[in-house]
């Protein structure tokens, strides 16, 4: 009974740690260095064409998670939660998407790490937009 509950217990952490969605970021612009900000004052673009101030590129943001527990909105989050600590106050969608076989689906289902969900975003740093993300954070960062 007790190694029954082990063997659950170390399965559950597995399944749990499979769940998240895993990100990366490669600075693009070294020599910028900008205080923390929070996700709530992060909003997503499609693309720079959307993007209602000049802006300087900050990171790309990279995130990736098994796609049957991972959906876009967590990517999203993950990358706005990046974005924030970097000292982003935007981020421009560069692609957002899943693997569509359902072999690869169903292989991800089983436990192989077949079906990837993906995401990656420029990080940017609008300068005119101070004030909003002063009001979005209300004082606080990340």
């Amino acid at each position: 009974m007790k190694a029954q509950c082990i063997i659950g217990l170390a399965s559950l952490i597995c399944v749990l740690s499979a769940c998240g969605a895993r990100s990366h970021i490669v600075a693009t612009n070294p020599a910028l260095s900008l205080a923390p900000t929070c996700a709530d004052a992060v909003p997503v673009f499609a693309d720079n064409q959307h993007v209602p101030y000049d802006y300087y590129e900050v990171a790309l943001i990279t995130a990736e998670g098994n796609s049957v527990y991972v959906g876009n909105g967590d990517l999203l989050k993950s990358i706005r939660n990046q974005a924030a600590r970097v000292g982003a106050n935007g981020i421009v969608v560069d692609a957002l998407g899943a693997t569509h076989a359902t072999v690869k689906v169903v292989g991800a289902a089983l436990g192989s790490n077949d079906a990837e969900r993906k995401g990656r975003a420029i990080a940017i740093w609008m300068p005119s937009d101070t004030a909003r993300v002063r009001e979005a954070c209300g004082g606080k960062s990340q």
